[in-house]
């Protein structure tokens, strides 16, 4: 008896027949999880793609999800009967190529150059950075942050990295801590990158007295989860002139509503939570194989890589 399989979302003809020669398996293409049609509950074991409650109180069968995206710390409700998974490191690259471009454009206050070209004006600025030199921390140390310090130290950085328990620093860093030497780090850092779940534990992380750490003329990124920085806070110290720059990929809340003094606040740039990139196609191959290794492996009765501790939300 054939593996009853949903896929969600909608995938090039090239994955859709990799998808249809998992041997042993019965694949059915939706395009969102609100398509899967009643008939199919009884006999589907695997979802692809991501999973509802509705989906998931009615699938008496469903043993195994495999996620799309990275982030997981919504899941924590599932049965422990459904093994969950993600796309970690599928996202890593990508990100950190974002963190790069935002950190260099905040130090060489190119956002401030474009708004000359918009009214047309010729003035030159001073206090620019150099990246060469400078001291970088990842708050968080997965594939996002492990590739952004990687490539930091590439360009002559000074990498720093804050993990939730410490061992193996990577040869690229120079010093890695736990959750409890962030304060002594944020100080001498030039800029501060976070990539952290959207968990208890971190939330609020990035308070108004941890944001008064930072140097005046410091750089806070964030392409993890919006609620690690308190953001009243934010807009508070950015309007007092403290900080060069605050890139958000994420904010909180989001998406940000019209009108919200995050949009005008000085000094802050945002993107639309776009870093990660799959639905523009950046990261796609990278998801789709990690998917297609997963569910080989279940189809052959072995474990599946990256499997989420619900408790940890990652």
């Amino acid at each position: 008896m054939r593996t009853k399989i949903i896929v969600t979302g909608k995938h090039t003809e090239e994955n859709i027949q990799r998808f249809k020669e998992l041997p042993g398996a019965q694949i059915v293409f939706v395009p969102t999880l609100d398509d899967v049609s009643p008939a199919d509950w009884a006999d589907t074991q695997i979802l692809v793609g991501g999973v509802n409650k509705t989906l998931a109180e009615n699938m008496p069968n469903l043993r195994f999800v495999q996620l799309f995206s990275a982030g997981a710390n919504g899941f924590s409700w599932l049965p422990e009967r459904i093994v969950l998974a993600n796309a970690y490191g599928a996202y890593g690259d990508s990100i950190a190529e974002h963190l790069l471009t935002t950190t260099l454009m905040a130090m060489k206050r190119m956002p401030e150059y474009f708004e000359m070209q918009q009214e047309q004006g010729w003035r030159l600025l001073d206090d620019l950075v150099r990246f060469e030199g400078s001291r970088i921390l990842s708050v968080g140390m997965g594939a996002i942050g492990s590739s952004y310090l990687r490539k930091s130290h590439a360009l002559g950085a000074i990498c720093y990295g804050v993990r939730r328990t410490v061992h193996d620093c990577p040869d690229f860093v120079e010093e890695l801590v736990d959750p409890s030497g962030i304060d002594r780090l944020l100080p001498e850092m030039d800029v501060v990158a976070l990539s952290l779940p959207g968990t208890d534990e971190v939330n609020g992380m990035f308070d108004e007295r941890r944001l008064r750490l930072m140097k005046k003329d410091a750089i806070i990124l964030n392409v993890g989860r919006g609620n690690s920085i308190v953001t009243q806070d934010l807009i508070r110290v950015m309007n007092e002139g403290h900080l060069r720059a605050a890139c958000l990929d994420v904010m909180n809340p989001e998406p940000l509503p019209k009108d919200h003094p995050l949009w005008t606040t000085p000094r802050v740039y945002l993107t639309p939570h776009i870093s990660g990139g799959f639905r523009a196609g950046i990261n796609y191959p990278r998801v789709i194989d990690t998917a297609i290794r997963n569910l080989t492996l279940v189809l052959n009765g072995e474990p599946p890589i990256h499997i989420v501790d619900r408790t940890l939300g990652y």
